[in-house]
């Protein structure tokens, strides 16, 4: 899931870099929200002792 929302926060940005307007604006505002929970997904997975992920 972590590496599902990196490449999807990356395939926002992209989008944001080569539109302009609405599209940008809605790309930028996506990546920051991913961003956000990927923070606090990090947040809850060191208050509980236990990995994130099992990779």
């Amino acid at each position: 899931m972590k590496v599902a929302l990196i490449i999807a926060v990356l395939l926002q940005i992209g989008q944001a870099l080569v539109s302009s307007g609405l599209t940008r604006s809605l790309a930028e505002l996506t990546a920051f929200v991913l961003v956000v929970v990927l923070v606090l997904m990090k947040r809850e997975s060191k208050k509980s002792d236990k990995p994130l992920f099992d990779l």
